[in-house]
């Protein structure tokens, strides 16, 4: 299964967590369909820190969606990660409406990032 298969079946889980009622795992799974499907277009990306993912998947975006929204896209990224991070190691506990905005974020960060590039790989990726 290459990075984008294993994206999309994070995601259709992520949905399925959040379903049920698992909350917790519906956040960090929906972050880390977000982070293999940057991964999967990120063409040299040479790190597995999220911030630098981030970082490259900003310059990226930037030479399509233009500086301020590029911004935008990776704010929303690392607030996905600071979310997945709460839910996989803090005592936290997310309830529906919490994680279904989270989920919902992801959602909209997959469209952004497979509609921009086409599922092709690009460049950009120096870190």
């Amino acid at each position: 299964m290459d990075l984008r298969g294993k994206s999309d079946v994070l995601w259709d889980e992520a949905l399925k967590d959040l379903e049920v009622g698992c909350y917790n795992k519906a956040v960090s799974a929906s972050y880390f369909s977000v982070r293999l499907a940057a991964e999967s277009v990120l063409k040299g990306l040479k790190t597995s820190k999220d911030d630098k993912i981030a970082n490259a998947l900003e310059r990226v975006l930037s030479k399509k969606l233009g500086e301020k929204r590029a911004k935008e896209v990776r704010n929303r990224y690392m607030g996905l990660y600071a979310a997945r991070k709460l839910a996989d190691h803090r005592a936290f506990s997310f309830n529906r409406e919490l994680a279904s905005s989270y989920v919902e974020m992801a959602g909209e960060l997959r469209e952004v990032i497979f509609s921009l590039v086409g599922g092709d790989r690009v460049g950009g990726a120096d870190d």
